[in-house]
């Protein structure tokens, strides 16, 4: 059963009710198929009364008789029995009563009891918030994390929101000149030059033939890729001489790793950051425009950091040669780290994948038992109580089918295993029988189509009247069936989900 805890007051009237009378209870649950009940107090503290429900009323057992008490247990005897899965109390003498008379509201006794009760109580707070945390439908946080990292299963952190954002300028870079660089030709068809970004060659010269010339572009050479590639039949350096070539490029313009970049707003609160993931070079496109689009990443995880295109305008701190930056597409990707709801509902479905600690699969399970008989009833969180699943078996034996349940459940959830309670139900109906038929053949053959009936009936099924008539009227010689009823009542009974319609008598009168 799940854990109940004790509040305040239950706790004070308990010590109240041990120092002014002497008596101590505990509570039990009665299990149809019988048990053994293991008692908290000492045997020397005498049983002086066992309470619960016999047939929907409360009920004094009758020590010796209904029950006996030894080796600090209790067991039912052949007696009266409480109803099936209901509570029942055993009161315990604990000693003479102390010569403490005055525990009213206001008195020193009562009211050191109550401190202490107090006390008591917000300890049973915690035992509960300690078994709560263990089941997956009510641990949170990190208990939660617990419980499921023993399916493998982990939360999701929050995640960066990450897009791209163009850096760029208006005008060309600033243009530096190189007056004679010099090359020793080796043969080769092309040289490259010690800088990138080369805007023109104004020179090249060296020695042809053993005679000092200047190159011509277009002629000679051609300028290709921050490259000087040699033309074909134009003139070339002689091997192994050093040409000198005088041209200009571009500055570089370097957009750092981590370099920050933000939307813009007048509320401090309301500005997004972001970083750029690694260095990139302004460059000219095939537009014709220098810019370069660089990846960045919020600095914060969650959905705050997603933006739409053109947010992102901001440069809080300046990078030399960029006039300005912009996203051109939706930066998104961003997510909260994930909720409690959300990572039991993986966690169900990574238990569901595996097969386990779904209802069918106990189901089976409990199915698979030598000895257990019709249908076994599983219910998920019985009464409301989360991490609870209940079996109702029939048949079988008890250990056999706990060991089942125990193979078959997952991490985090707690099963109990209960009997159906019994539902007796006393049945008469009058049976017309066909002319010439044998009635003593008839009777005997309506007995066992309703018993039938009765017997085919799971746990959780009304008992219909239409279905006790179409079971007798099939037997041969039955002409008509009427005048049915059900503990006395012409009407069909309802059977809860953890209960089972059993015949206990049944009466049939015979007429020609």
């Amino acid at each position: 059963m799940s854990y109940v805890p004790k509040a305040y007051r239950d706790i004070a009237d308990a010590i109240l009710s041990q120092i002014a009378s002497g008596v101590v209870e505990q509570k039990f649950t009665y299990l149809p198929d019988g048990g053994v009940y293991t008692l908290s107090y000492p045997e020397e503290k005498t049983v002086v009364k066992v309470e619960g429900s016999l047939n929907g009323y409360p009920h004094v057992f009758t020590k010796d008789v209904d029950y006996l008490v030894s080796d600090h247990t209790l067991k039912w005897l052949q007696g009266s029995k409480p109803d099936g899965n209901t509570p029942f109390t055993v009161y315990h003498l604990a000693g003479t009563p102390v010569d403490i008379t005055d525990v009213n509201p206001g008195s020193v006794v009562r009211t050191i009891i109550e401190s202490i009760a107090v006390e008591m109580g917000f300890l049973y707070t915690q035992m509960e918030a300690v078994y709560e945390s263990s089941f997956i439908d009510t641990a949170t946080e990190q208990a939660l994390d617990l419980v499921v990292a023993m399916l493998g299963v982990t939360r999701k952190p929050a995640e960066h929101a990450t897009g791209d954002v163009t850096f760029g300028r208006s005008g060309e870079p600033k243009l530096l000149s190189v007056p004679n660089e010099a090359i020793v030709f080796d043969g080769k068809d092309a040289h490259a030059l010690k800088n990138g970004m080369v805007k023109s060659v104004k020179s090249i010269e060296g020695q042809a033939n053993g005679t000092a010339v200047q190159f011509a572009e277009g002629t000679d050479f051609r300028l290709e890729s921050d490259r000087i590639v040699w033309l074909q039949p134009g003139k070339r350096p002689d091997k192994s001489s050093v040409f000198y070539v005088n041209y200009s490029y571009y500055e570089k313009i370097i957009i750092p790793k981590d370099s920050e970049v933000s939307t813009y707003s007048r509320n401090s609160e309301n500005i997004r950051s972001f970083k750029t993931i690694r260095e990139a070079l302004l460059t000219k496109n095939s537009a014709g425009k220098w810019e370069i689009i660089v990846p960045v990443v919020a600095t914060v995880p969650g959905r705050a950091g997603n933006v739409f295109s053109g947010s992102i305008s901001m440069m809080p701190t300046a990078i030399p040669g960029v006039d300005y930056v912009v996203n051109k597409s939706d930066i998104m990707g961003g997510a909260e780290v994930e909720g409690d709801e959300e990572l039991r509902d993986r966690a169900k479905r990574a238990m569901e994948r595996a097969g386990k600690a779904t209802t069918r699969a106990l189901q089976l399970a409990v199915q698979a038992v030598e000895g257990v008989t019709g249908e076994v009833v599983v219910i998920d969180q019985p009464d409301g109580v989360p991490g609870i699943i209940q079996v109702i078996a029939t048949g079988g034996d008890r250990e056999e089918i706990e060991n089942a349940i125990e193979e078959t459940r997952s991490a985090g959830i707690r099963v109990e295993l209960k009997r159906p309670v019994s539902v007796p139900l006393d049945v008469r109906l009058m049976v017309y029988t066909a002319a010439g038929a044998e009635i003593e053949a008839v009777r005997q053959g309506v007995d066992q189509a309703v018993r039938k009936y009765f017997a085919s009936l799971e746990i959780g099924d009304d008992v219909i009247i239409s279905r006790i008539i179409e079971a007798a009227v099939s037997v041969s010689g039955v002409k008509d069936v009427r005048e049915v009823t059900i503990n006395d009542k012409a009407e069909n009974v309802r059977i809860k989900r953890d209960e089972k319609g059993d015949c206990r008598l049944l009466e049939l009168f015979m007429e020609a």
